[in-house]
């Protein structure tokens, strides 16, 4: 009795690409009146296998979960990869994990989805495993943006660079930072320009490249626009410590402790040292008139 049609990758970012194999795992599985379902981590493999910090994550696992369900897949299973899971066989994570559990009639696979010990769990070991377990293998090409593959890796790079647009566009949506309000300096507030001060709901997500974005808030059921600076604020702190301060147009409100979505929208110019605080003031009112010509232009 087959129970679902599935298919396995990290979805990092959820981009473009990811969508278009989300879109045929749906599709499949309406037609069939079965469960969609995606296995995916709770961190990036490379962590593990490579041993390194890089690379950053491009969402939170919660964040990816909840997206991925949001785009129409019934059940997303968490796996936490670790030195255990890389060690196991293809053979055996398609019999523990997949097969035995999920009972899949069809698996729906990316060009670079791999599993199992040595990445052995690739589309011809799935092929060569297809009678004797009875589903029907489905293969979804890359999309492809000018020489390159859409991948998360494509993302982080242009993200590195301050290429937001580009990398908006790939993404599907605004690139979006998750956390929780911290209490800060209060600098920002002498300035006239308060600002609520992130803490990352994911310590490993990616930090684009240091500036001023304009941005948009999410609050609860609130939307707000924001201009969001990214870095060390070298004129007003000498600590070298890369924060997430962003001032919400128009509100005035003591947010501390509550969940926050900021969604970058526009890279507006880089961070830098100005000779004082006048010099400062006077960049993020140019910063502010800007961002209002924009919305008043009609920016959703």
């Amino acid at each position: 009795m087959k129970n679902s049609v599935l298919s396995i990758g990290n979805f990092d970012g959820l981009h473009l690409g990811h969508r278009k194999l989300l879109d045929e795992l749906r599709s499949l599985a309406r037609s069939l009146g079965l469960r969609s379902v995606v296995i995916t981590y709770d961190n990036h493999p490379s962590q593990v296998l490579e041993r390194r910090l890089h690379p950053l994550l491009l969402l939170p696992p919660a964040q990816k979960a909840r997206l991925i369900r949001e785009l129409g897949i019934d059940d997303v299973l968490l796996l936490h990869f670790d030195e255990d899971l890389a060690a196991t066989s293809a053979e055996d994570f398609l019999r523990d994990q997949i097969v035995n559990p999920l009972s899949p009639a069809a698996i729906v696979l990316g060009y670079d989805s791999q599993f199992g010990h040595q990445r052995r769990g690739n589309y011809a070991f799935l092929q060569e495993q297809q009678e004797r377990y009875g589903y029907e293998l489905h293969f979804v090409e890359p999309l492809q943006h000018g020489n390159r593959v859409v991948s998360s890796t494509l993302i982080r790079d242009l993200l590195s660079l301050g290429e937001l647009a580009e990398a908006n566009s790939l993404l599907g949506a605004p690139y979006t930072l998750y956390g929780e309000v911290e209490s800060g300096s209060g600098l920002g507030r002498d300035l006239g320009f308060p600002t609520a001060n992130l803490r990352l709901e994911e310590s490993r997500q990616l930090l684009p490249r240091s500036g001023v974005y304009l941005s948009r808030v999410r609050l609860g059921d609130g939307s707000f626009f924001g201009l969001t600076n990214i870095g060390s604020s070298p004129t007003l702190k000498h600590n070298g410590i890369t924060k997430v301060e962003t001032h919400i147009l128009d509100f005035d409100q003591r947010i501390y402790g509550k969940s926050l979505r900021v969604e970058l929208l526009e890279y507006f110019r880089e961070e830098k040292m100005f000779a004082g605080i006048n010099a400062l003031r006077e960049a993020m009112q140019s910063d502010l008139g800007r961002a209002r010509k924009l919305i008043g232009a009609g920016l959703r």
